[in-house]
């Protein structure tokens, strides 16, 4: 879906049936100019956003998948914004970054919604039916937010694709920089990537037992992985090839323990709501089997997790780096 200026958002028949996914890998040549990148890394990043907007506010009956997807698209559309930032104009740039903040904040609770639907109606207990009954009338609300972020989205002829249009016209170098020769991609790829690399390597070295150490890991693991899909291209296709499957199963373990950690806390706070209820009996059961399963992942993690895979990062990236 091209984002011209003035373009509507609403879906047509054939958007609702058929969804281009926007490539997870920018494709670009190591010496280009970095400003070449970069227009072509946030134009593809902030199209899927728009693409999946109206899906996710108009048609998310049709398909889950559509807010799923709204919230992929909108982390990896405000990951590309943080690693160009320096060539942006600050105002446009706040502007779009506040949009998909919103973006992905309304759709992080309605996708938590769809994911507690699915686990219910698997369950064969009247108490499960009550509560799933109850989290369907929560996720007819925590839909409002979508729909209303997108109304205000598409007044004004599609002002959010005009605007994305107008911060992408002014692409440049900014600052001290503005008068210095133009960096390739590979060379902005060098200097952007040490630094989450650093702070990943880090951070992997801590006391990982700790729930906010674990927390920060898996915080900077994502960085690290979205940045990995913004600059590999840069350094050819080893890097990919070696280091990102590490980074995915990495990030595949750690989202496993984040999702029964996060579920723990919003059942906690369901069931100060339903003391004394049958409801409130069924959701202490479940937190009871949401804590087990948060030690079993913990300790999955335990067992995959190892200097060795530490390493193997590491020596991925830096043979990478330095070819």
């Amino acid at each position: 879906m091209a984002c011209e200026s003035g373009q509507d958002l609403r879906p047509s028949h054939q958007q609702v049936s058929f969804v281009s996914h926007a490539p997870k890998w920018i494709s670009a040549a190591g010496n280009e100019p970095v400003t070449k990148v970069a227009v072509q890394t946030l134009r593809s990043r902030l199209e899927a956003v728009q693409e999946y907007l109206p899906l996710a506010a108009l048609s998310h009956e049709e398909s889950v998948e559509y807010v799923h997807q709204l919230r992929v698209a909108s982390r990896r559309a405000e990951a590309a914004m943080e690693m160009y930032r320096e060539l942006l104009p600050e105002w446009r740039a706040a502007w779009v970054e506040e949009q998909l903040g919103r973006i992905r904040k309304h759709s992080n609770d309605a996708r938590d919604d769809d994911v507690l639907v699915r686990r219910l109606e698997a369950v064969d207990a009247s108490a499960a039916g009550k509560l799933l009954q109850h989290v369907r009338v929560h996720r007819v609300e925590s839909q409002r937010p979508i729909l209303k972020v997108y109304e205000n989205l598409t007044k004004k002829n599609g002002r959010f694709g005009r605007r994305v249009e107008k911060l992408l016209s002014r692409v440049r170098l900014r600052g001290k920089g503005r008068k210095s020769k133009e960096p390739t991609y590979r060379e902005w790829a060098d200097s952007h990537l040490r630094p989450i690399l650093d702070a990943f390597y880090t951070t992997s070295e801590s006391d990982l037992a700790d729930t906010a150490d674990l927390h920060q890991f898996r915080i900077l693991g994502k960085k690290l992985r979205y940045a990995m899909e913004l600059l590999s291209a840069a350094f050819g296709s080893e890097l990919r090839r070696t280091a990102y499957p590490l980074l995915e199963k990495l990030q595949d373990e750690l989202g496993k323990v984040n999702d029964h950690a996060a579920a723990i806390e919003r059942i906690r706070l369901m069931i100060e709501k339903d003391q004394g209820t049958s409801r409130g009996e069924y959701l202490k059961e479940m937190l009871k089997g949401e804590r087990a399963q948060l030690q079993a992942s913990r300790q999955r993690f335990n067992g995959w997790w190892s200097a060795k895979r530490r390493d193997q990062i590491r020596e991925a990236f830096e043979k990478a780096m330095l070819g």
